[in-house]
C-alpha cells in the first residue's frame, strides 16, 4: 500500500477523532436529554404544587380549594400559560370565596370517616367491621369525585355544578374513576410506608386528575 492510500485514511481517522473529542461521552449525552425533558419539568411541578397545596390547606377546610388552585397551575403550565406560584395564589382565593361551604362540608364528610376508621367503638359494635368497610368505601368515592371536580375547576365555575358533574361522569367514566382510586390507594401506601412523604401527596393526587380528565377529554 503506498503512502497516497493511507494518507485520506488517517486524514479521516483524525476528523473523526477530533469530532468525537468535541462531544460529551454518550452517556453524559443521555443524561442531558432527561434532565432537560418535559418529563422532569413536570416532575418539579409535581413536587411544587404538593409543597403549595400541603401548605395552603394546612386547615383543613381550604384543603378542597387548595387543590383546585394546584390542578388549574398544572393546567396552566401544560398549556403553556403563566404558572407563577403568586397565580396559583390568586386562584386559591378565588376557589375558597366561590367554594369555602364544599370546603368545610367536605373536611367534615372526612373526618367523620376517619374518626370511623380508626374508632375502637365502632369495631366493637355489632357490624362494625362492615360499617368500616362502608365508611372506607364511601370516602373513596367521594374522594374520585372530588378529585374530578377540582380538575375542572376554573375561577369562573360553580362548585355545586362542577360536584354534579364529576359524580355524573364517576359513573359514565368506569376506568378513569378506577384510576384515581388507584392513584388514592398507592397515595396511602405511600404515606404508610414513610409518613413524612404525605407532603408529596397532593402534588400525585392532582396529576392524576388531571391526566383522568384530560383522558376523558
Amino acid at each position: 500500500m503506498t503512502a497516497t492510500d493511507t494518507t485520506p485514511r488517517h486524514g479521516a481517522a483524525a476528523r473523526v477523532g477530533a469530532r468525537a473529542a468535541g462531544r460529551p461521552p454518550r452517556g453524559a449525552q443521555r443524561i442531558a436529554r432527561v434532565l432537560s425533558s418535559r418529563g422532569l419539568g413536570l416532575f418539579s411541578e409535581t413536587i411544587v404544587v404538593s409543597l403549595a397545596v400541603a401548605v395552603l390547606a394546612i386547615p383543613a377546610v381550604t384543603a378542597l380549594p387548595a387543590f383546585a388552585a394546584g390542578a388549574a397551575h398544572f393546567r396552566r403550565h401544560v398549556e403553556g400559560e403563566s404558572d407563577s406560584l403568586l397565580e396559583l395564589g390568586r386562584d386559591f382565593l378565588r376557589a375558597l370565596r366561590r367554594g369555602w361551604l364544599w370546603g368545610v362540608l367536605a373536611a367534615a364528610a372526612f373526618w367523620a370517616i376517619a374518626a370511623t376508621l380508626t374508632s375502637p367503638v365502632i369495631l366493637e359494635m355489632p357490624g362494625g367491621a362492615a360499617y368500616r368497610w362502608a365508611s372506607g368505601l364511601i370516602g373513596l368515592g367521594i374522594g374520585v369525585v372530588l378529585l374530578r371536580a377540582i380538575a375542572r375547576w376554573r375561577p369562573t365555575a360553580s362548585w355545586s355544578t362542577l360536584i354534579r358533574s364529576a359524580a355524573e361522569e364517576s359513573v359514565r367514566d368506569v376506568p378513569g374513576s378506577f384510576l384515581l382510586l388507584l392513584a388514592l390507594g398507592l397515595s396511602g401506601l405511600v404515606v404508610w410506608m414513610f409518613a413524612p412523604l404525605v407532603v408529596l401527596v397532593p402534588g400525585m393526587l392532582v396529576l392524576a386528575a388531571r391526566a383522568v380528565v384530560s383522558r376523558a377529554g
